[in-house]
């Protein structure tokens, strides 16, 4: 019965786990106990020798208390020059009584509780010859002050008194504290003798107990966790066809058990796994050339896209220029109709139109081409800033749009194309005064920000755009889900990115629509490098 309880993994542990808390708590009791008696005689000692500390202050305080009566007594002084000698040695006596009150109760039988105790008796007397000095000297005070005669040698007389029924008592009550202290030491020096022999000893015992239970519990159930270990790394390393060797009953075996079903199941669907890879390559590999073919498809459809558009462009540019010369020469003859004056003027604007997207068109394919190459020099964007703003005053007073600039107080420098940059932030302008009801505020923002680039942002208070439109607005020809004339946003931001990302900057925007408590509105932020003045080596100042 009791072999196959010892069988038990849970059992072994458990009585592993007891022999270490009994032992520990052992352990812990004695050195518990240890420590309380080193503490008592620790503790004997310093009340000792605070008793010697205080029998000595007794002897000094007791001699400055009759130097000052003899002054006093001699120039007829006040008896009040007394009070602080007498107050500091009966003080010393209270502090004396108190240590004794302690000593007795910490005693630990009677005998020594009684020898305490005799002590109290004599620094008793030691106090009462004390009262009895002090009631002479005053009294030879109060002679001396009434005009009589031989206080100084009555005085005398009573000190010399005091002293030799004062001083064996004090020298009797030193001795004995030392007795006291000695035999505190004495018995602190035979627990340290007798605690080395029996601390090596108990360590002796620990160290056989622990080295008995690691040999009988700790060492097979180790080696056996560890084959498991070196197992599990085999497997992990693809070698599925590792097994262990069980060897007992107990519940590490059974999981070793366990351990060689799964390492069995994982060879099995290893070699599935293998047998469906192949299969798996066979189809990418089908797919892969449809995909190929697919791509080469798109590649040539979106190279007659761009031939298109750069074909359309040129065809178009022509016969817009000549229309927007016409409606010029029109517009200027003297005399014109009033009718005719207005169409013409509606025909310039739509060909304006045309002619600014039929340029965004080239620029788009040019810029897919890669046929436009920037002239970058230093640009002042607060002059930047001004200049579009100026630009786009006339059509923000017509749409009744307010256009206002916030810009610092300093000059923000930055290396662009200065025709380039300002046509984006003028697109990204007239977008906004275009999204922007009457009434409205379109605000141009410059500013450095945390990383040290330069900021231009466009923020307007218009319809803003919807959250499904949002992640598509930076897609060329996308017009959003709006039908409208003039509602999506076509090329110009697609056109804005490209140019804002060859100057190695970003662009980014955030828009709201209006709800309940949230007002609507649209900000374009453009972030460039800030202006960096190289350094030339070798160049005179």
């Amino acid at each position: 019965m009791w072999r196959s309880i010892f069988r038990s993994l849970r059992v072994r542990m458990a009585l592993l786990l007891a022999t270490a808390v009994l032992t520990t708590a052992a352990a812990g009791l004695a050195v518990a106990l240890t420590f309380k008696v080193a503490d008592d005689h620790v503790e004997e000692l310093a009340s000792a020798q605070r008793r010697l500390e205080l029998l000595s202050a007794i002897s000094g305080r007791v001699g400055d208390y009759a130097l000052v009566a003899l002054q006093t007594t001699e120039s007829q002084g006040q008896p009040d020059r007394l009070s602080l000698p007498r107050k500091r040695v009966q003080e010393t006596f209270v502090r004396l009584d108190e240590e004794l009150a302690r000593a007795v109760a910490r005693a630990r039988d009677e005998q020594g509780a009684t020898m305490v105790a005799a002590r109290s008796r004599v620094f008793a007397q030691m106090r009462g010859r004390f009262d009895f000095l002090d009631r002479q000297a005053l009294q030879s005070i109060r002679d001396a002050r009434d005009g009589q005669g031989g206080n100084v040698e009555r005085l005398r007389v009573a000190l010399d008194s005091f002293a030799a029924s004062f001083g064996p008592g004090l020298s009797q009550a030193i001795g004995e504290e030392r007795a006291t202290a000695r035999e505190a030491e004495a018995a602190m020096a035979g627990l340290r003798s007798a605690l080395v022999p029996g601390a090596a000893i108990a360590a002796g015992l620990a160290a056989l107990l622990a080295f008995v239970l690691y040999r009988a519990i700790a060492r097979p159930l180790v080696s056996r966790i560890s084959d498991v270990a070196a197992a599990a790394g085999e497997i992990a390393r693809g070698e599925s066809g590792i097994r262990l060797k069980v060897r007992g009953h107990d519940e590490l075996s059974l999981a070793m058990m366990r351990f060689n079903r799964m390492a069995a199941q994982l060879a099995r669907r290893e070699r599935r796994l293998i047998e469906a890879q192949a299969r798996l390559q066979e189809i990418v590999d089908e797919r892969t050339a449809e995909l190929r073919g697919a791509n080469e498809r798109l590649t040539d459809a979106d190279r007659a896209r761009r031939r298109f558009f750069t074909d359309v462009s040129h065809e178009l540019r022509t016969p817009l220029t000549v229309i927007l010369g016409e409606a010029d020469v029109t517009l200027r003859t003297k005399g014109g109709v009033e009718d005719l004056t207005a169409a013409l003027t509606k025909i310039r604007g739509r060909a304006k139109g045309l002619h600014r997207r039929v340029e965004d068109l080239l620029r788009v394919a040019r810029s897919e081409s890669g046929q436009l190459e920037l002239e970058l020099e230093p640009l002042s964007v607060n002059d930047l800033i001004t200049t579009a703003r100026a630009s786009l005053e006339p059509s923000a007073r017509a749409r009744g749009v307010a256009l206002a600039a916030e810009l610092p107080l300093f000059d923000l420098q930055v290396e662009a194309d200065a025709d380039w940059l300002r046509q984006v932030v003028e697109a990204l302008i007239a977008n906004a005064l275009r999204h922007t009801a009457y009434g409205g505020t379109v605000r141009l923002i410059g500013g450095i920000d945390s990383d040290g680039a330069v900021t231009i942002a466009v923020s307007d208070d218009g319809e803003g755009i919807p959250a499904d439109d949002l992640p598509h607005v930076f897609e060329r020809f996308y017009r959003g889900g709006s039908e409208r004339e003039g509602s999506g946003f076509g090329i110009g931001l697609a056109l804005a990115r490209w140019v804002v990302e060859r100057h190695q900057g970003t662009i980014t925007i955030d828009s709201r629509t209006a709800s309940p408590g949230r007002a609507s509105g649209t900000t374009v932020l453009i972030r460039l490098p800030a202006l960096t003045h190289r350094l030339v080596i070798g160049a005179r100042s």
